[in-house]
């Protein structure tokens, strides 16, 4: 799943003036458009494709991002002629959705593992809704859920027992919009109650700070946020860590994942830990495999992590080795472990202090490569569970 449409053709009329030229999405937030925090997250799960679903102020959009980009994503900007709410600009825009995409509210977000929710996405259901838990739902309306599935969207205002509130993020069937025509349409009061009562809308809670920046009491909480507060990392040796290690892995069909392996990396994304792999890669060096053979590879982990609510956040590797068969990777590189190039690199791309970092190999000069950049190393024996042996070490 590479696409993620973007509602942001709100006009948010409870912030007065302050929205009144552009939309509710691009207002400044410590010092960037709030939607420039959405869009760091869109691109770091690994999606491909954004499409920004604009109305009011969508000229502004259109300037801000006429390179069509952002970190790797391209950017599709789809304007309704007249407002046609939040289920009507989905409709405006079917001819361009892919068969199952994500679907974001462009004024809020939570900062936690959105993949998780693919794993409640199956045949059985036509979308899934994320969760986030609050003290008063009163603002927001509350979530029934029952074994998964979601029973009742319920009114703002109204004192309930659930303490779910819907956080904005789903995933959706493109045939669900296929039978609308293009006019106002309303996706909570108009869509969601159709799916609910057809028993094909599914709920996975996820766990993270939120934020909807529709009032002015919240605006001011986002402003007054510290949007930078440094995260924990953790950064996993590759073959014989990840992955079964048969000498020079690098064929697709030979991807084979250590046990517990996809598990612990889920724990990581579910605490909002970054996970990262820094890797030696000698066989490009010796001309066992090309680097493009890697860069698949790595592709394919992230297919299959997808599949399982999971995901790395970034690969680093080096290809170099003094005994190289191709002269180009021929020289003693700082970033081959146990050297800490590699390291170093992750630590000033992420803003990340030692502390905050921990290591997990199979081999010793991966635990030397930690002690070299003093943070905390462990060593990995290859053979029992990944995550039941180090779940309860992880920033213990």
């Amino acid at each position: 799943m590479n696409q993620c449409v973007i509602l942001v053709g709100g006009k948010g009329t409870r912030l007065g003036e302050l929205t009144k030229n552009f939309p509710k999405p691009m207002i400044e937030v410590n010092g960037r458009p709030f939607l420039l925090y959405i869009l760091d997250y869109v691109a770091r799960f690994g999606f491909k494709e954004i499409i920004l679903l604009a109305s009011h102020g969508s000229e502004f959009l259109r300037d801000f991002f006429k390179d069509d980009s952002y970190k790797g994503c391209k950017i599709k900007i789809i304007v309704e002629e007249n407002p046609l709410g939040t289920g009507g600009a989905i409709v405006n825009s079917y001819e361009f959705l892919d068969e199952t995409f994500f679907c974001l509210n462009g004024d809020s977000i939570i900062e936690g593992n959105w993949l998780s929710i693919l794993q409640n996405f199956d045949v059985n259901c036509d979308s899934v809704v994320a969760l986030t838990k609050t003290v008063d739902t009163k603002r927001y309306g509350s979530v029934i859920v029952e074994n998964d599935i979601v029973k009742k969207f319920s009114e703002k205002n109204l004192n309930v027992s659930s303490k779910f509130i819907n956080a904005g993020i789903y995933i959706f069937r493109r045939k669900i919009f296929k039978d609308y025509k293009k006019e106002f349409i309303s996706l909570e009061k108009d869509i969601l109650p159709i799916l609910v009562n057809n028993k094909k809308i599914k709920a996975k809670h996820i766990h993270g700070y939120f934020i909807d920046i529709g009032t002015p009491e919240s605006l001011k909480e986002g402003i007054n946020r510290n949007w930078n507060t440094e995260r924990k990392a953790v950064i996993f040796d590759r073959d014989g860590t990840l992955n079964e290690d048969d000498g020079y892995t690098y064929k697709t069909s030979d991807l084979k994942w250590k046990k517990g392996a996809i598990e612990l990396i889920k724990y990581c994304n579910d605490k909002n830990y970054y996970v990262f792999v820094a890797t030696n890669q000698s066989g490009i060096a010796k001309d066992k495999f090309k680097e493009l053979d890697m860069h698949n590879f790595h592709k394919e982990m992230q297919e299959q992590l997808k599949i399982s609510g999971a995901h790395i956040d970034k690969f680093y590797f080096s290809p170099y080795h003094l005994d190289a068969t191709l002269p180009e990777y021929r020289k003693d590189s700082r970033n081959r472990k146990p050297k800490t190039g590699m390291l170093e690199q992750i630590q000033n791309e992420w803003n990340l202090s030692n502390k905050n970092m921990i290591m997990i190999g199979d081999r010793e000069t991966d635990v030397q490569c930690a002690e070299n950049f003093q943070i905390k190393g462990f060593l990995y024996n290859g053979k029992d569970s990944l995550f039941d042996t180090f779940v309860e070490k992880i920033f213990e």
